[in-house]
């Protein structure tokens, strides 16, 4: 609706009545029915509505028009020809030409049509009362057209000359309302504090920063006074002048527009620069800008200078046209591209750029393995080839799911670099103690024992050998030894204690270079870096007896974090307000029902991922249960094995258990977000591209033969069926490749990668068909998803023979990037289409808050990754800015907290007839998780010199279960949730599963992790700190009484979790079996299923039927 039209009182020809809009306004505002909060809002998204319809059909304008030309041979031409007919068109045509051109978008049908194509109505399902309405409107609206306006205008201007008492009329009558016009502009200045010397942008900046209240005032006073009596004025004058006018020449609108000459020529200048813009002359040429002088000279009448209204919107117009580069205006490029994500983009480039010199930096400075390490005496004690073997031994038997290696991996045995450091120092202080006679450390004097303490401290506080060979002590080789013989007895001979079967390491050889490998991890932890006064892993772990202590920029940049942390929250807050990002609305809305919502047979195959991946999270669970057993009996599960005569513990040892845990929960939550990519762009369509379903559903079978190889392989390669690891890499492509979350064998996560790369590809077929932009809501999504599968490829960077540092860079840049980068970026960009396609979010601001938090995301979380290198035998310039990177990732998750309250808000406001109560539900859930587990766990234990002690304790569990399910996991089940209600006909949908499961898995969270996880985190990192980490994370901390009590507790969430995921997986099963019986029932019966039916494909063509569109 134009402007003439909004402002008219009346319209007596068509036989209706309408109200002032002030009067409307007023009376809604004292009536209570409406917020001026509220109607701003409504008022601005209709105005963007508007501006969208209008850029649209230029676009499709410029692109038919465009290739109309190419295909008759003149496209060369168009450029010459732009300029010279658009001046011609716009200044010399004539009065017929323009009312002939002015005669195609006279028909009511077509405006019809389009209206209902611009908000998305089917006329099927509006009444002939409000069809009628439609007609009647769009009939007032096109009885004054463009070009009407455009020929008065050109009329006007052509006859200014003749006369001169028309003029000086014209002059004063002008003057008036300029005058008129500029005393209310500037009131309503004067009421905010305005300048009113600045640009109109500048004006509405400022007016935006002022109360809502206050403004609401004031455009009311402005509104419902000061203009009504300006219109009140002219139309005396206008009634004073009509006498000498023929009736019936030009319609009642027009002739209240333009009687006065002077005070229609900006509008119709306006309208003459709308017309220009959507030219199809206007294409890669400088036409709109030679029109301008000719537009600004009738506007402004030889250069008045009087600063009205007008003249300030087209100096804003004006400058938009002139300082777009070379003077073209693109409007598909002014459509498709955005400041935003360009940014966006130069900024995901560079921190790859700077992450990559890291990794170089990070290469040329890891830990050297000496090529040999030699006694006093000149005896070989080992070589580089022994300690590389040890480290092959170590993956190849899954030991970093068994214990750990500089803090990562499990928690159920020992780390071996502080078990090999704290042994170390023990029998070197036992070599000294026996030199002296004593039989152990412990039968000495204390000043005897202080002096041997003082003794080993010094030598282990070594500096980094200048060549190839690195010297041991006699006390060091001593020590060696033994602990060889320790790690044959208890890998080699078993430890039933301990969790480990006999021969869980299948060869005495194997054990002793695994010993080699732990020496040489403890070896540079205690080692000096060249030109430094610590040691490559910062002096970690602590170990009292060897004078590992926390280094002094370990304090300094915790106490920087913390500045940070405050400063960095303050920040986020004001940010979030000051952007003005929209929230879910909270107002009631009318959803169409998903019976009415068309389902290709595309999303009817990304259904079936729903069930499968429950099932993956039914034996996650399971999995989870038996290792939460095995703390408390590790050689058996609750004497089933010994009542069955299975020997559980060999059968499923830990370490299996828990890869298959940790890639279960991987998987089942990646498998339900494939599904949702593949699921969404349906919702936008009504048709699928060619074999879309087939490529679908072959997806799926490539998934899950992958996934049970991989996991096949795990346990193969574990149990040493696929050769050892001096006999080849067999067990490296086919079994395990035996690092945590990535143990998968190469030859799987190759496959893997192909499915990443294949669902990309698919959801990037079904995005193009959209008429979106690259930044559009669908393409986020695709960037999203094809960015898990680019940091998954880091994870081919690295073989068995990598330094065990380098290897552990790489392994965090694939974990860390996925669950504290792309992940969250794909969380926004699917939570953003969900609230758009459940109606309670704008398209455009859904747009415009993705790139806001992606921008937060990618800032600090790709760098952010540095906080894992502090330990690992990385350089120490990790420290700062992994401290400072991982204290700003709090900063996107303050907005994903406040997003949590408007999605809850937007839940409460909404009613029971609301289909899509239960996955908003989910969501809303995932947004809160993700701030506790990945905002205020995550914080608290990457402050470093919190973190010195805490890494690899009891506190990284209850963080890694609260972040990867609480907010990943949850939101995976909303995911599946709506797409189930979405291809589940009405009459057979029960909410009853859903939302059991909800409460039952959030409920076993809670448990576990306030009963169960935390405590013992905290008792773990007392310890460490009282007693040294080795202490903390060894068998006698883990059978303390109380500590086993509390491992007991998790027993009580593990059992809701379970049962959670089985109400999840029942009711998936349930729903999708009577979606696929809906779409079998036959064509013409009248259950509400039926629809559905006829919705798939059409029974002769064969092509998607184009049933009901989705809301968006």
């Amino acid at each position: 609706m134009d402007l003439t039209s909004v402002l008219s009182t009346g319209d007596s020809s068509s036989g209706t009545e309408t109200h002032h809009p002030t009067d409307y306004v007023t009376d809604r505002l004292k009536a209570g029915k409406e917020t001026i909060n509220g109607f701003s809002i409504r008022v601005r998204r209709t105005t963007s509505e508007q501006v969208s319809g209008v850029i649209d059909r230029g676009v499709d304008e410029l692109r038919t028009q465009s290739e109309a030309k190419t295909e008759t041979g003149i496209r060369e031409r168009l450029v010459e020809r732009a300029a010279n007919e658009l001046c011609e068109r716009v200044l010399d045509q004539t009065v017929d030409e323009l009312r002939e051109q002015s005669d195609l978008y006279l028909n009511i049908d077509d405006s019809f049509e389009s209206f209902l194509r611009r908000y998305n109505m089917n006329a099927t399902r509006l009444d002939d009362e409000t069809l009628t309405a439609i007609r009647n409107q769009l009939a007032s609206e096109t009885a004054v057209s463009t070009d009407e306006l455009l020929e008065q205008f050109v009329a006007d201007d052509s006859r200014r000359p003749s006369a001169e008492s028309d003029a000086s009329s014209q002059s004063d009558t002008s003057e008036t309302v300029d005058r008129a016009l500029t005393e209310a502009y500037s009131h309503f200045c004067a009421e905010l504090d305005i300048e009113t010397d600045q640009s109109l942008d500048r004006v509405l900046e400022d007016a935006l920063q002022r109360d809502a209240v206050v403004v609401g005032h004031a455009l009311e006073r402005t509104l419902t006074e000061e203009v009504p009596q300006i219109v009140s004025d002219q139309s005396r004058d206008v009634v004073g002048t009509e006498g000498s006018q023929s009736a019936g020449t030009q319609s009642s609108d027009a002739t209240k527009v333009l009687s006065d000459r002077k005070a229609g020529r900006p509008a119709a200048a306006m309208a003459l620069a709308a017309t220009a813009l959507l030219s199809d002359d206007v294409v890669g040429d400088r036409a709109l800008a030679r029109t301008l002088p000719a537009l600004a000279s009738n506007l402004t009448n030889g250069g008045s200078g009087t600063a009205t209204p007008e003249r300030v919107l087209f100096k804003l117009l004006s400058n938009l046209v002139l300082e777009t580069g070379d003077g073209s205006v693109d409007l598909a490029a002014l459509r498709s591209q955005s400041t935003g994500s360009l940014v966006l983009v130069a900024l995901f480039v560079a921190n790859f750029i700077a992450m990559g010199l890291g990794a170089w930096v990070s290469y040329k400075r890891a830990p050297p393995i000496p090529d040999e390490i030699r006694g006093p005496d000149g005896e070989l004690i080992v070589t580089d080839e022994q300690v590389q073997l040890g480290k092959k031994a170590f993956q190849a038997n899954g030991l970093m799911n068994l214990g750990s290696i500089l803090g990562n991996g499990s928690y159920f045995g020992v780390d071996l670099t502080a078990d090999a450091l704290a042994l170390k120092a023990e029998f070197m202080r036992e070599y000294y103690a026996r030199q002296q006679g004593a039989d152990s450390f412990d039968a000495l004097d204390d000043d005897e024992q202080a002096v041997i303490a003082k003794r080993v401290e010094r030598e282990l506080d070594a500096d980094a050998p200048e060549g190839s060979v690195a010297q041991y002590s006699a006390a060091e080789v001593y020590a060696h030894h033994r602990i060889r013989d320790q790690y044959v007895d208890r890998y080699y001979g078993g430890s039933p204690e301990r969790g480990i079967p006999s021969k869980f390491v299948k060869s005495v050889d194997h054990a002793k270079r695994i010993a080699d490998f732990a020496c040489w991890t403890a070896w540079m932890s205690h080692t000096n870096r060249p030109g430094s006064d610590h040691s490559y892993t910062n002096d970690w772990p602590y170990v009292p007896a060897t004078g590992n202590r926390p280094t002094g920029q370990v304090l300094v940049w915790s106490t920087i974090s913390v500045i940070l942390l405050i400063a960095g929250g303050g920040a986020g807050v004001w940010a979030y307000h000051s952007f003005d990002l929209a929230e879910p609305t909270t107002e009631l809305i009318d959803v169409p029902s998903p019976d009415e919502v068309s389902i290709t047979p595309t999303q009817y195959a990304a259904a079936w991922y729903v069930p499968i991946a429950g099932a993956l999270f039914v034996a996650q669970a399971l999995v989870g249960a038996l290792l939460a057993h095995y703390y408390v009996e590790r050689t058996g599960f609750y004497g089933i094995g010994d009542a069955l005569g299975i020997d559980i513990v060999s059968l499923l040892p830990f370490s299996v258990s828990r890869t298959w845990h940790v890639n279960l929960g991987i998987l089942w939550i990646t498998t339900l977000w494939l599904a949702g990519g593949l699921f969404l762009p349906g919702l936008f369509s009504d048709h699928d591209p060619p074999w879309q379903a087939e490529g679908t559903a072959a997806l799926l079978g490539v998934l899950v033969f992958v996934t049970v190889g991989a996991f096949t392989g795990v346990w193969l390669g574990t149990h040493g069926k696929l050769g050892a690891p001096e006999d080849g890499d067999l067990w490296w492509w086919l079994g395990s490749e035996g690092l945590e979350y990535l143990e998968v064998g190469r030859l799987w996560k190759v496959g893997l990668l192909g499915g990443f790369v294949g669902w990309t590809g698919l959801v990037l077929r079904s995005v193009r068909q959209l008429d979106e932009p690259l930044t559009g809501l669908g393409h986020f999504m695709t960037y999203a998803g094809g960015s898990i599968a680019l940091m998954f490829a880091a994870s081919m960077l690295y073989t068995p023979e990598t330094n065990m540092a380098v290897t552990e860079f790489w392994r965090w840049w694939v974990v860390h990037m996925w669950v504290e980068g792309v992940f969250e970026f794909f969380v926004t960009a699917v939570i953003s289409v969900a609230l758009v396609s459940m109606d309670l979010l704008e398209r455009g601001d859904a747009e415009k808050a993705i790139l806001f938090e992606v921008f937060a995301i990618m800032a600090a979380g790709i760098v952010g990754v540095s906080h894992h290198y502090w330990w690992v035998g990385l350089p120490d310039f990790w420290v700062p800015l992994g401290t400072t990177f991982s204290t700003l990732e709090f900063v996107p998750l303050v907005f994903v907290l406040y997003r949590s309250f408007g999605e809850y808000r937007s839940l409460k406001a909404q009613d029971e007839a609301f289909p899509y109560t239960i996955p908003l539900l989910f969501i809303v859930g995932s947004s809160v998780w993700n701030f506790v587990g990945g905002g205020v766990l995550g914080f608290f234990i990457n402050l470093p010199v919190i973190n010195y002690y805490e890494h690899g304790t009891y506190l990284t569990v209850a963080h890694a279960h609260t972040s990867l399910f609480g907010a990943f996991g949850l939101l995976a089940l909303g995911l599946g949730t709506y797409i189930l209600r979405v291809v589940t006909p009405e009459a057979a949908w029960d909410p009853t599963w859903f939302r059991g499961a909800f409460w039952l898995t959030n409920v076993g969270l809670v448990i576990m992790s306030v009963a169960s996880l935390l405590p013992v985190g905290f008792v773990q990192l007392q310890t460490a700190y009282q007693d040294g980490y080795a202490v903390a994370r060894s068998l006698e901390f883990y059978e303390q009484d109380h500590v086993q009590t509390l491992l007991w507790a998790r027993t009580l969430g593990d059992t809701p979790m379970i049962l959670g995921a089985l109400a999840f997986t029942i009711g998936a099963i349930r729903h999708l079996y009577a979606a696929r019986q809906s779409s079998l029932v036959p064509t013409g019966t009248n259950s509400s299923t039926s629809k559905r039916a006829n919705r798939g494909r059409d029974s002769e063509t064969g092509r998607e039927s184009q049933g009901d569109n989705h809301p968006l």
